[in-house]
């Protein structure tokens, strides 16, 4: 039998090769053929099973069993036969990458790694296994990785949407949001909307702080369906930045409803309850998030921040400094202990702490401006 043309991303039509004869094989394979021609896939497995228990050996009918198998999220059993495939024919590219499809789906990273890259090294412009590697990189938080991998595939097949939403969520967790930004556009462009593509659009326009466009397509995501806690999480931070602390709390809310393990939702849903003054609801939020991530940089912050509204001045200051220790920290933290240290009457400490935010802030510059008005102020 020999391979024809697809008619899945992954599902490969076969043609009987003329010199097989009308044996029970080649029977059950042909009624496969046509069942799979309807999108019927569960009786395509039924039929391929049964021409597998004919021709074993025959590498193509395991693949496209594997094919349909994947097709229908059956994943430990497309593996069993993916290997059989890759068994009987150890250059088949193709085989690899579904074999590596089906690894990935059941969290087998390493196997699907493997697996996607012997793919890669039969075919080096394979693009479904530069996209299976992306993916997996992303998932292990290789997101250097994960670029490379992406731009690849995208460079290979610039109309393929799955590579462009990789290569749009590696530039987005690697802090390049205008790269980002631009190339969600251009994977709009592809193919149907979907709830990933609306929110992913979504949390890219969030971080370019492009408000009222994010909430547009995170509310677009919800609409098609979606439900998670991450949309839900920045559907609260837009509001929030919206100045909308009532819809805030609510989308924190929904997302902490989906995950009460999502520290970041309950640190959203402090920073609610600071901006509106509300310091036993926000210290409360506090200790949640705290439980889970103790020494995240938003939780010591929020501390920070609870200390300040409490009076706790001394405690603030204590967290702010730990937290300037170490190597990387959030410039905000300057924002904070300057404020911190003007309401000590420490006007020293407070200009320097003032001075050092605004050479690194690259934020909202209006608080830049604020902290250029507080310097001047107390200067010598």
């Amino acid at each position: 039998m020999k391979r024809c043309a697809a008619i899945l991303i992954f599902l490969v039509i076969l043609a009987p090769d003329s010199g097989c004869g009308p044996d029970k094989a080649v029977k059950y394979y042909n009624l496969g053929l046509e069942a799979a021609k309807r999108d019927d896939y569960a009786e395509a497995v039924r039929l391929w099973e049964n021409a597998v228990k004919y021709r074993p050996d025959d590498p193509e009918t395991r693949y496209n069993l594997g094919a349909a198998l994947v097709a229908l999220k059956r994943y430990t059993e497309a593996e069993t036969h993916l290997r059989e495939a890759v068994a009987l024919n150890s250059l088949d590219a193709d085989a690899y990458q579904l074999l590596g499809k089906s690894l990935e789906e059941q969290e087998k990273l390493p196997e699907a790694k493997k697996a996607y890259e012997f793919a890669i090294g039969i075919k080096p412009t394979h693009v479904r296994s530069l996209i299976g590697l992306a993916s997996i990189a992303l998932t292990e938080g290789q997101n250097r990785s994960a670029e490379n991998y992406a731009t690849q595939a995208v460079e290979l097949d610039p109309g393929n949407l799955e590579a462009n939403m990789l290569l749009s969520e590696a530039y987005f967790r690697n802090g390049d949001f205008n790269a980002a930004y631009g190339q969600v556009l251009s994977a709009r462009n592809l193919g149907p909307t979907s709830t990933a593509l609306f929110f992913l659009t979504g949390k890219i326009a969030y971080s370019r702080r492009m408000y009222a466009d994010a909430l547009e397509a995170l509310q677009s995501a919800r609409t098609l369906g979606a439900a998670t806690d991450e949309l839900f999480r920045y559907l609260g931070l837009t509001y929030l930045a919206l100045g909308d602390t009532d819809e805030a709390e609510k989308e924190f809310r929904l997302s902490i409803y989906k995950n009460r393990e999502n520290a970041k939702a309950w640190n959203g849903l402090a920073e609610t309850y600071i901006k509106e003054k509300r310091w036993r609801e926000a210290g409360e939020a506090v200790e949640q998030a705290a439980l889970i991530d103790a020494f995240a940089p938003e939780t010591l912050l929020n501390g920070a921040a609870v200390r300040m509204g409490s009076g706790d001045l001394n405690g603030a200051v204590r967290t702010l400094e730990a937290l300037r220790t170490r190597p990387e920290y959030p410039p905000i933290t300057d924002y904070y202990l300057g404020h911190a240290f003007l309401r000590m009457r420490n006007d020293p400490q407070a200009r320097a702490a003032f001075r050092r935010f605004i050479g690194t802030w690259e934020g909202d510059q209006a608080l830049v401006e604020e902290a250029k008005a507080i310097v001047d102020r107390l200067a010598p």
